[in-house]
């Protein structure tokens, strides 16, 4: 087996749990500032210790990020410390202004979040002017160079007929980048199971941005980490690029904005490993018994069809997140096209040989 060396190379960071809006599907209920979010001295710390662990790259996240007074501060030590600063906003706040700030960190990439196409992204962000304001701050970034953005959608049940329009919206408004990703019964969506999308409107989604894929002459697409998987479309949704699983803990990281540790960013409250005001970073991390429903993930810890598959050793029951909220089980991933597809008789395809090689060496979860 090859050795598998746990460091934090991607950070999901929520910077402010302060959002100016209140979203449908928004999996923390982001909303009013935490009392106890991190100063910026402790914030400045924090990246110091992310660049020693090894980190690549940091998502400012939120909440809003933009409502936090010294985000650029921190963008811009991150960049200073050899790192990549990338961001994730709902593009109100955004300005001329702020898109100068993009250019002299510079960001890597800003992904405005838009969710359909006006009325229904309105709905969901639950704000008037909400679409607009985030196709226009998409327009004012496509005029620039220093830096990448990109628009970021949740698909459910509510804006899955959308697809089509939005891309169209996308390309006129000049962007480039799309990513396209699934939404979870966490947070809000507790309350919107209904809004959830449905088993039966899953492979519609995959089949629909496997056609955007073919296109990919004017906008390109790119796909969630819990969409998918294997079987006849999950194999060519990931292409020469199989899916390996769930990494959180193991090659990800998530930061609540007053310092709380979870492997993702996405898991609920249940999966926080400390507080970095109680424990450094770097003990948090390295805490043998920590992040153990990844880094001790074994067959056993699978249940359902995600135990017998032969898979497992590879997608390691895709997105945790997805499948907890969907389950209540690490890996008992309703939301995989290949467990789809063979309760419906469809046959697998002949695994690519990439494929192939990988189930030999990864018979078992890696181990630091």
């Amino acid at each position: 087996m090859t050795e598998f060396k746990f460091f934090p190379w991607a950070v999901v960071w929520e910077t402010t749990f302060a959002c100016s809006m209140r979203c449908l599907h928004c999996g923390t209920s982001a909303g009013k500032k935490r009392p106890d979010e991190l100063t910026t001295d402790e914030a400045l710390k924090l990246i110091d210790e992310l660049a020693e662990l090894g980190t690549d790259n940091i998502t400012l996240s939120g909440g809003e990020p933009l409502l936090r007074s010294d985000w650029l501060t921190l963008a811009k030590r991150i960049r200073a410390r050899g790192m990549r600063p990338l961001m994730v906003t709902n593009g109100l706040a955004i300005t001329e202004k702020i898109v100068d700030d993009f250019e002299s960190v510079p960001m890597v990439t800003v992904g405005v979040s838009i969710d359909g196409m006006e009325k229904t992204h309105d709905y969901i962000r639950q704000r008037e002017g909400s679409f607009a304001g985030a196709v226009g701050a998409i327009g004012m970034m496509s005029k620039r160079n220093a830096f990448g953005y990109c628009a970021v959608s949740q698909v459910s049940n509510i804006n899955i007929e959308e697809l089509d329009g939005l891309r169209q919206a996308l390309i006129d408004a000049g962007c480039h980048l799309w990513r396209i990703q699934l939404c979870t019964s966490t947070g809000r969506m507790k309350g919107n199971r209904e809004l959830v999308l449905s088993l039966d409107n899953y492979p519609k989604l995959i089949t629909k941005i496997l056609e955007f894929q073919k296109k990919n002459d004017e906008i390109r697409v790119d796909v969630g980490e819990n969409i998918g998987y294997y079987g006849q479309l999950g194999t060519q949704l990931w292409g020469e690029s199989p899916y390996l699983g769930c990494y959180a803990g193991m090659r990800i990281l998530g930061v609540e904005s007053n310092g709380n540790i979870k492997g993702c960013l996405s898991m609920p409250e249940e999966f926080v490993e400390g507080n970095i005001r109680e424990k450094s970073l770097t003990e948090i991390w390295n805490n043998p018994d920590g992040f153990a429903y990844n880094r001790k993930f074994t067959k056993e810890t699978a249940a359902g069809a995600c135990h017998e598959c032969k898979y497992l050793p590879l997608c390691r029951g895709g997105c945790t997140t997805t499948s907890v909220s969907a389950s209540g089980c690490r890996a008992d991933n309703p939301y995989c096209i290949y467990q789809l597809e063979q309760a419906q008789g469809i046959p697998a395809p002949p695994d690519p040989e990439v494929v192939t090689q990988l189930l030999k060496q990864f018979q078992a979860p890696p181990t630091q």
